[in-house]
């Protein structure tokens, strides 16, 4: 297994595991995330539910390789939603509730759109399946 295969295995599962941790007590209790997103950030109730359901299931999907470029892109679109409603006021420090943590997903996540899923992927598999060109990343 080549270099880019293990940093696009770990960079996707990684980043897996962090969203389905930190959407499961999102969809846990959505209508608690709900009053939560409206009265600390000003942002509309609703907006809970679809960001817990991607974390949550979109992470699990990640974890699994299935859609991971698409489901990459949207959490770096999420997360930088989060960086522009709740952390920029912050500054950069993660211990002051700053943005590092956020780019450092969106680093991680970027990584995974430019080399692919990896390695013992369900997208690798699709494609290796129906007998497509692989990029580097999606072979197994």
């Amino acid at each position: 297994m080549s270099r880019s295969h293990w940093i696009s295995t770990l960079s996707r599962v990684f980043c897996g595991i962090v969203f389905i941790i930190h959407g499961t007590p999102k969809i846990m209790n959505l209508e608690g995330t709900s009053t939560f997103f409206s009265e600390n950030f000003g942002i509309s109730g609703w907006v809970a539910i679809p960001i817990a359901i991607l974390e949550f299931f979109g992470g699990i999907l990640l974890v699994t390789g299935f859609f991971t470029r698409i489901l990459a892109a949207l959490f770096i679109v999420e997360m930088l939603g989060a960086m522009a409603f709740v952390n920029f006021t912050h500054g950069w420090d993660v211990f002051q509730g700053g943005y590092e943590y956020n780019v450092a997903l969106i680093l991680l996540l970027a990584t995974v759109i430019v080399l692919g899923a990896g390695p013992g992927s369900i997208d690798g598999a699709i494609a290796r399946r129906r007998g497509g060109e692989l990029r580097e990343g999606d072979a197994a």
